[in-house]
């Protein structure tokens, strides 16, 4: 179940699971089928690895639910922490090869990207390590003399877990190490394009020494494996994060199934408003890092900036010859490389789909023969040569934007990014909420009045002040409307994998 992958540019030769992960064991999948992983830099097959099944995914189930009734919800939060521990410093070891299969697999730049990410991964674990024991006590409520309540932190058994393309590894690790701190066990569909890093993660939880059966993986196709978690009885809880559309899959899956507990993060379109009064260069900083960092892949990308009128012709001036002096490419376009800030977007099919946004016209959805949106685009960087295979798009700006139109109201997820001028508080606030999501939002201001209104203003479950994109694993994270339900990270990311169980203790005299 293993097969081997050189990665020239780091001079490393690894051994890599391609099975499905079931009571610690890497196996075939039942019907035998796999799927081709594509290295989205060059556009070749890098390996294929198997494809999970409702039957792979009823095994998992089992193997979940029996490591979790004999033996995982037996132990002790100290336990947990002490092998909580132990993993941290086995993926600290590992670090530099979990970060260039990221690279390889998903297309993220090695050193200003993917060893972030891991970085992030080893403090997350430790944080939820020294959870287990935190955030997990309940509360004692003095009814009277006769009388007293208290309530338990329970965990739920086998929860369901699906985890993006995005970030392979950080969104597993958000997921997986503070539900195994509560005490659940596991069954996890990584991303079909993006599977490697996390079964080649999946060897240190074994060598960490969580037991069999308390953490399973199945790739596969998300209308195979990710319907059946969502379908699949024996599963009490399902997290979820990626589209809005399979978001809604989920929830009519859970309402269609057992009414499983639901948490989901399902994107955005985040705005980013700049004040008059605003510290330009930190802003265009932030904002930059905001919507390029990932190639734009990220979910609360801050792709629609709100630039004050009197400061809108400097802010694109100056903001486009940052992203020409501190975005790019790299050499030979090798997200290896340690120029390189800028790596391919995921897929063919993402490239295409980014593609039709940069035209700069679109029918409108409800009259395509009567009214066309129409922007204007300026792409900062050249397009890459026709001899090159990747999934590359330049860094890309967007004027003239119409205010309804799928610029300011689809989810790009790309480096794209549309700037538009606003006069008053007002205007721009309602600019900022016009969208069906509310996962994050910035602004730029030295007015603390002004910052302290938009934060209670805007419809948005994170904002940030001066800076944008710049998480916190020891903060809660979700959204609004339709970016999702729940939060995730801190101490949410532990209560949202418990739930409360109420005891009422009786202490009368037995006839009084």
């Amino acid at each position: 179940m293993f097969t081997q992958i050189h990665i020239p540019q780091r001079n490393l030769t690894l051994k890599q699971p391609i099975g499905l992960f079931i009571n610690n064991e890497f196996v075939k999948s039942e019907n035998e089928e796999k799927i081709e992983t594509i290295n989205p830099s060059t556009g070749e097959v890098i390996t294929s690895f198997y494809s999970g099944s409702f039957a792979d995914v009823d095994r998992a189930v089992k193997a979940a639910s029996d490591a979790y009734e004999n033996v995982w919800k037996h132990t002790s939060p100290a336990e947990r922490s002490l092998l909580l521990m132990k993993l941290a410093d086995l993926i600290e070891r590992d670090k530099c090869t979990l970060a260039a299969l990221e690279t390889l697999d998903s297309g993220k730049p090695y050193h200003s990207n993917a060893m972030l990410d891991l970085e992030q991964i080893i403090y997350l674990t430790r944080y939820f390590a020294g959870a287990t024991d935190k955030f997990t006590t309940g509360e004692t409520i003095p009814i009277s003399e006769e009388k007293f309540c208290y309530t338990l932190m329970a965990p739920y058994g086998v929860v369901g877990q699906i985890v993006p393309w995005n970030y392979p590894l950080a969104m597993a690790s958000w997921k997986i190490q503070g539900c195994l701190a509560t005490g659940n066990t596991i069954v996890l569909k990584p991303a079909e394009n993006t599977s490697l890093s996390v079964l080649y993660l999946a060897q240190l939880f074994v060598e960490a020494g969580f037991p069999p059966g308390v953490l399973n993986i199945i790739p596969g196709n998300g209308a195979v494996v990710g319907n059946a978690l969502g379908k699949h009885p024996g599963i009490e809880k399902i997290s979820f994060t990626g589209s809005t559309s399979v978001g809604l899959g989920i929830l009519k899956a859970s309402a269609e199934s057992n009414m499983k507990d639901v948490t989901l993060e399902c994107g955005g379109k985040s705005p980013a408003v700049i004040f008059e009064d605003a510290n330009l260069e930190q802003a265009i900083e932030w904002t930059a890092k905001g919507i390029f960092f990932n190639s734009g892949q990220n979910c609360t990308a801050n792709s629609r900036i709100y630039v004050h009128y009197s400061n809108y012709d400097k802010f694109l001036e100056l903001f486009t010859k940052h992203i020409k002096e501190k975005w790019g490419f790299g050499k030979n376009f090798d997200p290896f490389d340690e120029d390189c800030t800028i790596g391919p977007v995921i897929s063919k099919k993402q490239f295409d789909k980014i593609s039709e946004f940069l035209k700069g016209e679109m029918p409108h959805p409800e009259t395509p023969y009567k009214l066309s949106y129409t922007c204007k685009v300026h792409k900062v960087l050249d397009d890459p040569p026709e001899s090159n295979k990747g999934f590359f798009i330049p860094p890309t700006i967007f004027t003239s934007v119409p205010y309804d139109s799928p610029w300011n109201t689809e989810e790009i997820f790309g480096p794209a990014v549309t700037v538009t001028p606003f006069e008053t508080y007002d205007e721009v606030i309602k600019l900022a909420n016009n969208t069906s999501y509310g996962l994050a939002s910035a602004i730029f201001t030295e007015n603390i009045r002004t910052a302290n209104k938009f934060i209670n203003d805007i419809q948005a479950g994170t904002v940030w002040v001066n800076s944008s994109n710049d998480p916190e694993m020891s903060v809660p994270f979700g959204g609004y409307k339709m970016s999702g339900i729940g939060r995730e990270l801190g101490k949410s990311g532990v209560e949202t994998y418990c739930q409360t169980k109420a005891v009422h203790m009786s202490l009368a005299q037995p006839g009084s």
